[in-house]
């Protein structure tokens, strides 16, 4: 239970009588602070009726034998539910537990990797409470926040306080530069991905996605986690709600670990390509505008758009940023040639489907 007294403000104050006989003991005296009721009331409130839309993911693997589970925020009457994308990858089958322990089947409506670690889950809507969001915009550092995350143990969900630590935070992943970032000080945990990040009024402002465990040279770190601002996952929320499919445009080789491997020495060495920063194409998407431009695997594209990939600008980066309807230029290596391709990104309908 998230604690009153640290988002609800103070529960008391030490009042220290002055004992001092040359002290008048009938001169008026401050007035103890005390906490609101009516304020720690509504914080309680507030959180329970979060918590009750608020649902465990499961899913078993294209293997059928390896499992995971995260969190996901309801988002509909119509059982559209709110998660982080990992949480679904190479799902074969996904249910989503109620608070109470029903199982409900899910299915996959759409995500935004690699660009943002989000996506999109239907299921029957019956009963289901509806999350109220929020404007990450208006959140501030130091203001008081909880993670609501389904239970470890049971499927009661389960509530871990904390406040903004920082925002508008840069978070790179391999081959995949995070912005726009929330961080919190709460204590996440693995299974909480997917969870809403609450304001004291109990509306949703940020995704979880992330939590860092050491820092670049490896020293082990604490508290410290990252939410997707909810502001920035509203375009593509909006976007597949009103069209069934997510805005974004994508060209069938953007999936890191799935379409391309980020180039490494190492990996140019291997392949012998004079070049060692770039996206090395491992899977072409059958009917999207890579395959139609001619892209084929062990291509490695080294620029979008003239602008050479690099830590800096990797090469998710540079097709999510580029708008929908406009065509894109990749700099592609093949063997000993290079040569410029032409392509145009358009919308995929549902996750890991039709040019996605």
């Amino acid at each position: 239970m998230l604690a009153a007294g640290v988002l609800g403000g103070a529960a008391g104050a030490l009042i220290v009588t002055q004992t001092d006989s040359s002290e008048d003991a009938s001169a008026p005296q401050p007035a103890a602070a005390t906490a609101t009721p009516d304020a720690a009331e509504s914080l309680r409130l507030s959180i329970g009726r979060a918590l009750e839309s608020v649902v465990t993911v499961q899913v078993e693997g294209a293997d059928g034998v390896s499992s995971g589970f995260g969190t996901g925020i309801v988002l509909s009457g119509e059982g559209l539910i709110l998660t982080a994308a990992h949480v679904v990858a190479g799902a074969s089958s996904v249910t989503v537990v109620l608070p109470g322990g029903e199982e409900r089947a899910a299915t996959v409506v759409a995500d935004d990797s690699p660009f943002q670690d989000v996506a999109l889950l239907q299921t029957s809507g019956q009963g289901l409470r509806v999350a109220r969001l929020g404007s990450s915009s208006a959140v501030a550092i130091g203001d008081p926040v909880a993670v609501l995350a389904s239970g470890i143990y049971t499927y009661d969900n389960q509530v871990k306080q904390g406040i903004i630590s920082t925002r508008d935070l840069v978070f790179p992943r391999e081959g995949v530069t995070l912005t726009g970032m929330l961080q919190t000080d709460a204590a996440v945990n693995q299974g909480d991905s997917g969870s809403p990040l609450i304001n004291a009024s109990g509306e949703v402002v940020g995704l979880m996605v992330a939590i860092v465990r050491d820092n670049v040279v490896g020293d082990a770190m604490e508290g410290v986690a990252f939410a997707h601002a909810i502001d920035d996952l509203k375009p593509f929320i909006d976007g597949v709600v009103a069209t069934g499919v997510n805005p974004r445009g994508r060209i069938g080789i953007e999936r890191l670990g799935q379409q391309h491997l980020s180039l490494t020495p190492d990996l140019a060495a291997e392949l012998s390509v004079p070049v060692t920063a770039g996206a090395a194409i491992i899977d072409v998407a059958p009917g999207s505008p890579a395959e139609s431009a001619g892209i084929q695997v062990g291509d490695v594209v080294v620029a979008v758009d003239g602008i050479a990939i690099d830590e800096g600008f990797p090469f998710v980066n540079l097709i999510g940023a580029a708008p929908t309807g406009i065509d894109l230029t990749l700099t592609v290596l093949r063997g000993d040639e290079q040569r410029d391709v032409l392509l145009r990104p358009r919308p995929v309908a549902a996750a890991g489907g039709g040019t996605g």
